[in-house]
């Protein structure tokens, strides 16, 4: 089977790019044929497939003179807003991915094309390849830019409704999709999320030593509890207890957790350079902590669990519906209920206090677990194991199969 993957974005840094680079490795396992079309740009390159699978188009150039344009509005990386694209710059850039696709189709003739984010570009695959199996695979961050954007969606985001499939990541996630789109909800296909079992494993020892480590990882931004997080945290006023923070601020986030932080020795932010390295950092630690106000799925949470780190999370309704009862009543994870909010991802601030007070105590049951060294049990460590990527692509492999089928017998 000859598979094209498309995403707006870098393949990497991000979850939607996370999530591409591992479906495209995954599915090497199965020995069909891929290409990929991908933004990227200056030194942002990708080794997944060889060069000559690979259909880049780059920013800030002569053909697109402005950063990529990212579905959220922060990236790990310099980025243009969708918000602020002129109509010139729009132009400007469905012409380049449309010339990328249109190589593809000419000289791959893909017999299926996966099309990352409900938004403008899977809108032109539609379009462009008319009598190949396209499926589009939701990440969420597109379901936000469809409320935030109405007149962008409306004006450039006209042929959803026309794919074949779509991979959503939870039931609720269907229901969002049914909504915005009109969708017939038969499409589509709940398939969840995953993490790379190659990166994300327990260590092989538990090293438990005098300071208890909490550690979040992800984009610093207000949307994330980042800073309630940090207020939370000098609350405790323990010193045997630090936090690290990984991520990159961007220049508007940047200030303001640098003067959160001042003074306190215990407090680090830092990035990392790439997956891997996050998940030796992972393993150091001893509780992960997500306090978003919004997230998709929230893999990270999955990510940290499969290294052995007892897990704080809000109330990601997809995520929750995942891992399941069985994960849930071990303790492993602690779902903490999320305050009322506004414009998809702003808390209310006569709710904060009473969030911040229940973050506090289930970040406190679990600092109780780590002082009492007490490890997952081995059938936890199983169930976790069934979110990896291995498993989540032999299950679209096989849906593939079945879709291939279907469509021949229509023929």
């Amino acid at each position: 089977m000859k598979i094209l993957h498309v995403l707006a974005q870098l393949p990497t840094r991000t979850g939607s790019g996370v999530y591409f680079s591992n479906m495209v490795e995954e599915f090497k396992r199965y020995r069909h044929t891929q290409k990929a079309i991908f933004a990227y740009q200056g030194e942002n390159q990708w080794d997944i497939l060889g060069r000559e699978d690979q259909y880049p188009v780059e920013f800030k150039t002569k053909e697109l003179p402005f950063p990529i344009v990212g579905m959220s509005d922060v990236m790990p990386y310099e980025n243009t807003l969708y918000s602020d694209m002129t109509d010139n710059m729009i132009d400007l850039w469905k012409r380049a991915f449309s010339k990328r696709l249109m190589e593809a189709k000419e000289s791959f003739q893909p017999d299926i094309v996966f099309a990352h984010h409900l938004w403008i570009l899977t809108s032109m695959v539609v379009e462009i390849f008319p009598d190949t199996i396209v499926i589009g695979l939701c990440h969420n961050t597109d379901l936000r830019q469809a409320r935030m954007n109405p007149s962008i969606k409306d004006r450039y985001v006209d042929k959803i409704d026309s794919l074949g499939y779509i991979f959503s990541a939870s039931d609720q996630q269907k229901d969002e999709i049914v909504e915005i789109y009109g969708i017939d909800r038969e499409k589509i296909i709940a398939v969840g999320g995953a993490f790379n079992q190659n990166i994300f494993y327990p260590p092989e020892k538990k090293d438990y030593d005098e300071k208890i480590r909490l550690v979040y990882s992800g984009k610093i931004d207000p949307s994330k509890g980042i800073y309630e997080l940090i207020d939370l945290y000098k609350s405790l006023n323990m010193e045997d207890i630090s936090l690290d923070i990984i991520g990159s601020p961007n220049d508007e986030n940047k200030s303001r957790i640098e003067k959160s932080i001042a003074g306190h020795r215990n407090i680090k932010i830092y990035n990392v350079k790439d997956q891997v390295a996050l998940g030796d950092e992972l393993r150091k630690k001893d509780i992960f902590i997500m306090p978003s106000y919004y997230e998709g799925l929230g893999l990270m949470a999955i990510e940290s669990l499969a290294c052995g780190l007892y897990t704080v999370t809000t109330e990601i309704e997809a995520l929750m519906a995942l891992l399941g009862d069985k994960v849930k009543k071990s303790g492993v994870i602690e779902y903490v209920p999320l305050p009322r909010i506004y414009d998809i991802d702003k808390p209310l601030e006569d709710d904060i206090p009473d969030f911040k007070e229940k973050l506090r105590k289930a970040i406190l049951l679990q600092i109780d677990k780590i002082r009492g060294k007490k490890e997952f049990d081995k059938e936890i460590k199983e169930k976790i194991k069934e979110f990896s990527w291995e498993g989540l692509v032999a299950n679209m492999n096989k849906i593939l199969s079945q879709l291939e089928a279907r469509e021949d017998q229509t023929r």
